[in-house]
């Protein structure tokens, strides 16, 4: 077992200056993936000098409307997202997915900003969130940067974040009223798992056709990243005349085109396809009942 020395703050400025330091630090906030890792000796914490905790850090736990955008603080746990007032106006999408993580011990722990972090290709927040066109905000002690979240997660457990940043808030912009949204997930079983296969759909309607459309599936890739041949053929079609069938199976012609044939892609190509019916279907019956199809 490796040895390294546990540090803890409650200041945001002391967590930076720790992470600038120059030593080997690795973040505790819910643990929900560390302690795995430590209980596995894997490979993720070769080297580490300090593990620092930086779970009460309050401003990093706030959830709140700004410059017409939803801000949330990576501390935010998946029951809190899942809960807040806000998040349930505006981004029901995101609870639906924050509600089906884990356990309830999980939620209760696990973070936001630990989740996007971890950039599991099974994560349940990362696809309605790159659906939703969030932002990440990255803080080291010489300033922040912001970045799309589609740039932020890079591949398979792999970001760009920088060894002295830490992601502090995560930004998504308010979706306007002719936006609707779905997220479907398929687990192996109703209790504690991992999604198989999940799906997030963001598209507008404007006069009876789908618009801005965005698709994105988790544990169909090799990272959740959006389909845009998909995207593109929805792009334009009537809400009425869609056919279901024909963007299933698109869907899961480009699931294969970006993770190749895997022992898997008998299952999930056809379950990838079922999954975009849902969500189209769920989308066009709420369409409809707003007299907007």
């Amino acid at each position: 077992m490796k040895d390294f020395q546990l540090l803890t703050t409650r200041e945001l400025s002391a967590a930076l200056q720790y992470l600038a330091s120059g030593s080997k630090v690795k973040l505790l906030a819910g643990g929900t993936d560390l302690l795995v890792d430590l209980a596995q000796k894997s490979h993720r914490l070769a080297g580490i000098d300090y593990l620092l905790d930086i779970s009460q850090i309050k401003e990093l736990k706030l959830i709140r409307v700004r410059d017409n955008r939803l801000e949330i603080g990576s501390l935010v746990t998946h029951t809190d997202l899942s809960e807040n007032p806000l998040t349930r106006r505006y981004f029901p999408m995101l609870v639906q997915a924050a509600r089906v993580i884990g356990s309830t011990q999980i939620r209760n722990r696990g973070t936001v900003g630990g989740n996007i972090n971890h950039a599991s290709p099974a994560a349940d927040l990362l696809p309605p969130l790159l659906a939703l066109r969030s932002e990440v905000e990255l803080t080291a002690q010489g300033g922040s940067r912001v970045l799309p979240l589609s740039q932020f997660v890079t591949g398979p457990y792999q970001t760009c974040l920088r060894p002295d940043e830490l992601l502090t808030t995560l930004r998504l912009p308010l979706p306007s009223p002719d936006y609707y949204g779905s997220f479907q997930r398929i687990g192996r079983r109703k209790a504690v798992t991992i999604a198989r296969l999940s799906l997030a759909l963001v598209v507008r309607v404007t006069n009876g056709l789908f618009q801005d459309s965005r698709l994105v599936p988790g544990s169909a890739t090799p990272y959740p990243q959006p389909l845009a041949r998909v995207e593109a053929a929805l792009n334009n079609q009537a809400v009425a005349m869609l056919d279901l069938e024909e963007m299933g199976r698109l869907a899961g012609e480009e699931m294969v085109a970006l993770s190749g044939e895997r022992w898997s892609t008998p299952y999930k190509k056809p379950a990838l396809a079922s999954l975009v019916k849902k969500a189209l279907l769920a989308i066009m019956e709420e369409v409809a009942a707003d007299g907007k199809g």
